[in-house]
């Protein structure tokens, strides 16, 4: 596995907007706010959005660059409402939430330790609660960069949602510029994203 320091890449992430994906997800809670996990929280972009928008959050990466970002961009009477975790996903405890989040990041977990980190989610997320996020298909281009991650086939992430009612699905699947600077060029991107919410 190729072992990168993604704090340029978090620091340039920093000045992009809320991922349409939580914009979607916070739409179908219709005005509710509760507590949501966010899974590999980057440059706490998103992270920030939620706490804005009244939620409480737990964010979990296993950098800190993200988490002073959010600690500048968010008022000091919100820090209570913010709870950060250093780790991996290896060896997660995730609390429970009304939703679990997780941007382009959950597939970075080593494919061994990937089902048991998917039961950690489903645990986690209240009935009634919402999983919001990506997996990568099985063509995506970063399994030439980082050989242990998790690709999944389109069934096999239907069958990670047995227990939900999918709310929203997309694929994606094409050759497109990446902004990631690790990736400096053209990848091939094989992307589920996907709003499920829990019975």
């Amino acid at each position: 596995m190729i072992l990168w320091d993604w704090s340029e890449f978090q620091k340039k992430m920093t000045t992009m907007p809320p991922r349409p994906i939580l914009l979607k997800v916070l739409e179908l809670f219709d005005g509710f706010q509760g507590y949501a996990v966010e899974l590999g929280c980057g440059s706490g972009v998103d992270t920030v959005h939620l706490i804005n928008s009244g939620w409480k959050v737990c964010t979990i990466d296993a950098t800190t660059d993200g988490f002073e970002h959010i600690k500048a961009a968010i008022n000091k009477d919100k820090l209570s409402d913010v709870e950060f975790i250093r780790a991996n996903f290896e060896n997660l405890t995730i609390p429970k939430a009304d939703l679990v989040y997780s941007s382009y990041s959950i597939p970075f977990c080593k494919r061994e330790s990937f089902n048991a980190f998917w039961n950690n989610i489903v645990k986690a997320i209240r009935t009634g609660g919402r999983f919001a996020g990506h997996l990568f298909g099985e063509q995506d281009g970063w399994i030439n960069f980082i050989n242990d991650m998790t690709l999944k086939t389109k069934s096999e992430a239907d069958k990670l949602f047995e227990g939900f009612d999918i709310e929203y699905f997309d694929e994606l699947c094409e050759d497109r510029p990446s902004s990631n600077p690790l990736i400096n060029g053209v990848k091939r991107w094989h992307v589920f994203e996907i709003i499920a919410v829990k019975k």
